[in-house]
């Protein structure tokens, strides 16, 4: 009885412990990513910057980042930072509102009005760039990327 009162006893400590600390069970680790915008064409409006970590939520838009911020712009420059972010592959696409519709603007061929951007100042043919190439890793406890605006 008291060899399995033991065991018990240990096995839910073991459990308590994966539940509490998983990070230090299983080494993920979690960083923060600093990011200089610069290249905003005025200090009007806002910088609408959004955080994916996958192909799927880069391609679903501003609606389905894993997280996005509205930063206002001051001396044409944003500085933008998230923190607590799993280590693992991001890519950032950004735009400045200039005129703060909750948009950005595209005249009537569809091309975009306003300053826009991505991470690795990565450029598209016609449309956003690819996943691939906007996509770097957060691997230390913090990163810093620098993104120069269209």
């Amino acid at each position: 009885m008291i060899r399995i009162t033991i065991i018990y006893f240990w096995a839910v400590t073991l459990l308590a412990f994966l539940v509490v600390a998983p990070s230090a069970v299983f080494g993920e680790s979690t960083g923060k990513l600093i990011i200089d915008i610069s290249g905003f064409p005025s200090s009007d409006g806002f910088a609408m910057v959004a955080l994916n970590n996958s192909d799927e939520s880069y391609q679903g838009g501003e609606d389905a980042a894993i997280a996005k911020t509205k930063t206002m712009v001051v001396g044409q420059k944003v500085q933008v930072i998230f923190t607590n972010l799993p280590y693992g592959w991001y890519g950032i696409s950004l735009y400045h509102d200039e005129n703060n519709n909750g948009k950005l603007d595209k005249n009537m061929m569809g091309i975009p009005r306003e300053a826009y951007g991505f991470s690795n100042n990565a450029k598209g043919s016609f449309g956003k760039p690819d996943y691939k190439d906007v996509k770097f890793e957060l691997n230390s406890s913090e990163k810093q990327i620098d993104i120069k605006l269209d």
